[in-house]
């Protein structure tokens, strides 16, 4: 859906790449390997709080922007409408940013770094 409005930006799904249940040890690397200054944007932030995956994900030097609770128990169509407002913001934020970084996106439609991934 991304895609449609943002034309700068290439946008992949992670379910036209990986399989569902793909470990995020095993498709951090392919994804960091598609390109300088990637980024990915996931409704589940808990690769935050498992060592194994944050030590992967910094390796990795990507852009981590994660929604903050609340938004995958959006009704789609509210969903769509908040993701397309906010997506100028969250391209600001990780263009500035240096790498790896991470970001949560508030239900208030806030882009807040959390800074570099330690």
């Amino acid at each position: 859906m991304l895609g449609s409005f943002d034309r700068r930006n290439e946008m992949r799904a992670s379910i036209d790449n990986f399989d569902k249940g793909t470990p995020d040890e095993e498709w951090l690397p392919k994804v960091s390997s598609w390109g300088d200054r990637t980024v990915v944007v996931s409704g589940d932030a808990r690769i935050l709080r498992n060592q194994v995956q944050r030590q992967v994900l910094k390796e990795c030097k990507i852009a981590f922007v994660y929604l903050a609770p609340g938004w995958t128990k959006l009704p789609w169509e509210e969903y769509a409408w908040r993701i397309v407002k906010v997506w100028p913001d969250i391209v600001k934020n990780v263009e500035q940013a240096p790498y790896p970084s991470v970001f949560e996106v508030s239900l208030g439609l806030k882009v807040q770094p959390e800074g570099r991934i330690k």
